[in-house]
């Protein structure tokens, strides 16, 4: 006899749908923002990502892009697929991407909040757009650290 689970719908799974649609997001906004200063060429940018390119102390952040490009932007499309599939097996992948995402995004925070050329309201609308960005995966790697943990424990009481 084989066993096979019944797909939870994603409306009815809320951080699931939480997840799926961070991930819906991201993906539009890395591409309309945040790739901006690796691939658009500079006569399209505004001056900030141009800027990007041309300051020497930001080898770090183009990094960072690299690594959404490379890595995160791939997750977010598998993240997708397996969210709506209802895959536990993306679980230990989303806690990957979720630690890695808060691990790159807290130095731009500081960054941002430690660069003397931004006036308040410039500084307040950039992390307007960065701290969600952050509490999401935050919160993603907390909670695929718990799925992760709660399923070894069902498994490993079952073997008992």
């Amino acid at each position: 006899m084989s066993y096979q689970a019944t797909r939870v719908p994603l409306t009815s799974r809320p951080l699931d749908l939480v997840y799926f649609t961070f991930f819906l997001w991201h993906l539009v906004a890395s591409f309309a923002v945040d790739f901006q200063a690796l691939f658009y060429p500079h006569t399209w940018l505004p001056s900030l990502p141009s800027a990007m390119r041309k300051e020497n102390n930001l080898t770090w952040f183009i990094c960072f892009l690299a690594i959404e490009f490379l890595f995160q932007l791939p997750v977010f499309v598998l993240g997708m697929i397996a969210l709506w599939k209802d895959s536990k097996s993306i679980y230990v992948l989303l806690l990957v991407y979720a630690s890695s995402t808060v691990t790159t995004t807290l130095p731009c925070l500081v960054h941002i909040v430690q660069h003397d050329a931004l006036s308040t309201v410039q500084r307040t609308i950039i992390l307007s757009g960065y701290v969600p960005f952050s509490l999401v995966p935050l919160g993603m790697a907390v909670d695929m650290g718990y799925r992760i943990t709660h399923s070894f424990t069902k498994t490993s009481l079952k073997h008992d």
